[in-house]
């Protein structure tokens, strides 16, 4: 049977839709969130974004260049001095040389949780610290933080989370790395004064790569004063594809832009941080992105989309 003009049309159109996808993060975490996010507002461009869990960003790099179906990423902003100081494979250098950033997102804390003998970051030396699952975020943060300050730990503990919260809590390691948007839900659903745990400053001349900022007194309910830390930013990425990759990438990124208000009010909160403007070292923006900025932007209302609840 011979079908309709119209339909025969639609049935092009669909089959010609980009099918892409996003290495997040894992199921209860703000990547994935981000990842969702970035689907609802292409979806009525008829791009067909799949939105994937990661064990994080060093699983997310290999990704971007091997998944099948991968061109977006979310990693952290250290993940290169990760790559270029600390790993030893070459795989991975090589696929590192060749990723760019799409848009710098929001940044996130470096909380380094502690027992009360701990005065600074420099007495984590012989300590036993948990750093996080391997490849995880907050895994290759404390590793180039150990790196670029020279503190060796006497243990490197692979937990994170409520298993290293716990850890730390019976005695069975000294301090813990955690990496999230403060305040941490972790920190303000689990712990309370009757822990004698305190944030340990993390504040060495040594980490000028990284972002200074403050948690602010009273972040946590037992925090009496601010401390001083470092963080790192989410940065949205890609490799450097060409040809028709590279143009619905830069479909995408346009769409972000497009509708940057919209999701202000109706995404994640942490959009509100983001500034898409923002430049960030070591991360060159993705050509085909950048050529897409230099034209004037419209400003539309928002998605034309219906999210039922």
């Amino acid at each position: 049977m011979k079908l309709p003009v119209l339909a025969v049309v639609l049935a092009m159109s669909l089959s010609a839709a980009p099918q892409m996808g996003i290495v997040t993060g894992g199921v209860t975490g703000t990547y994935i969130k981000i990842g969702e996010d970035i689907k609802k507002i292409v979806e009525p461009s008829h791009i067909s974004l799949q939105v994937f869990e990661s064990a994080g960003s060093i699983q997310n790099v290999f990704d971007v260049r091997r998944k099948r179906g991968v061109q977006l990423g979310i990693v952290q902003s250290d993940v290169l001095d990760y790559i270029r100081d600390i790993s030893d494979d070459h795989e991975l250098k090589a696929i590192a040389a060749k990723l760019a950033a799409v848009y710098p997102l929001y940044k996130e804390e470096v909380h380094v949780l502690g027992d009360l003998s701990l005065k600074s970051l420099q007495d984590l030396h012989g300590k036993r610290v948990a750093i996080g699952p391997q490849r995880s975020g907050t895994y290759l943060t404390a590793k180039t933080i150990f790196f670029q300050t020279g503190i060796t730990p006497s243990k490197e503990v692979f937990l994170g989370g409520k298993e290293a919260l716990d850890s730390l809590r019976k005695g069975e390691i000294d301090a813990m790395f955690y990496v999230a948007g403060a305040p941490a839900t972790l920190f303000s659903e689990n712990t309370t004064g009757d822990d004698k745990f305190q944030l340990i400053g993390v504040d060495d001349k040594a980490l000028d790569s990284y972002l200074t900022t403050v948690i602010p007194a009273g972040t946590y309910k037992w925090q009496e004063s601010e401390v001083r830390t470092v963080a790192v930013k989410a940065v949205l990425i890609t490799f450097s594809y060409a040809g028709e990759q590279c143009q619905n990438v830069a479909k995408v990124a346009k769409i972000i832009r497009e509708n940057k208000d919209w999701l202000d009010v109706n995404g994640h909160p942490k959009w509100r941080e983001v500034n898409l403007d923002e430049r960030l070292p070591k991360w060159p923006q993705y050509e085909c992105v950048a050529a897409t900025q230099e034209q004037p932007q419209p400003k539309p209302k928002g998605p034309n989309i219906k999210i039922v609840r």
